[in-house]
């Protein structure tokens, strides 16, 4: 008999680690190409990632921005932080200048900038090897507050939404990122279908440019 108790449900992913890193490689790819700072990305991942779930999973995914803290080294509390601690280590914040992005989606966090974040630290000073994985957690497994982080994939999220609307408007009023971010749509095939391995890019004078698809391999999950 299959266990369908609420903790192995909490477990299993709504998309599978394939899809998850193909849905990576396309926007890591195209970011990439345009020599964007991967760093500062993550909302142009979390809204392009959203707008493929929907499309192809047809999935209530939408981008949230806010403070988040990943437990990603056991050994001296290693914890990746993004946003603001406050004095007494359990209040957070976060602010234009201090915040991450990740994707909900039916009850989950989707971080589709998981992969790269070694890259994120070594950006930020710390050079820390970390493993390149997939992180898509059930909310409900999510850690009460900073202090409370034991384990590597433990997390603690803060969305603020007003941030989220700020950042929101200010991507639409962009053409050239939300041009960008339909790149990363028109291109992606969702598996088991086959994806061409580049893609050819009109730049606004008319040259064209070929996206390479970088295959960077997921390792596990966190």
């Amino acid at each position: 008999m299959q266990n369908s108790s609420p903790s192995s449900q909490n477990l299993r992913p709504l998309i599978p680690l394939a899809d998850y890193q193909r849905i990576f490689r396309v926007v890591h790819s195209v970011l990439q190409s345009v020599e964007a700072d991967i760093p500062a990305a993550s909302f142009f991942f979390s809204v392009t990632a959203a707008q493929i779930l929907k499309k192809f999973y047809k999935r209530n995914a939408f981008p949230v921005a806010g403070a988040a803290f990943y437990l990603i080294n056991q050994e001296g509390g290693g914890a990746l932080s993004f946003g603001t601690l406050g004095e007494d280590a359990r209040s957070v914040s976060s602010n234009h200048d201090a915040f991450h992005t990740w994707v909900q989606c039916d009850g989950y966090a989707i971080d589709f900038m998981a992969p790269v974040f070694q890259e994120l630290l070594a950006a930020a000073g710390h050079a820390l090897p970390v493993p390149r994985r997939m992180f898509q957690k059930s909310l409900g497994r999510m850690s009460a507050d900073v202090p409370a982080l034991s384990a590597p994939g433990d997390f603690h999220l803060a969305p603020n939404l007003e941030l989220t609307r700020e950042l929101l408007q200010q991507f639409m009023a962009k053409k050239a990122l939300t041009n960008l971010s339909q790149v990363c749509i028109d291109w992606y095939r969702k598996p088991p279908k086959s994806m061409p391995d580049d893609l050819a890019l009109q730049g606004g004078e008319g040259e064209v440019s070929r996206i390479k698809l970088i295959a960077t391999a997921i390792d596990g999950v966190w």
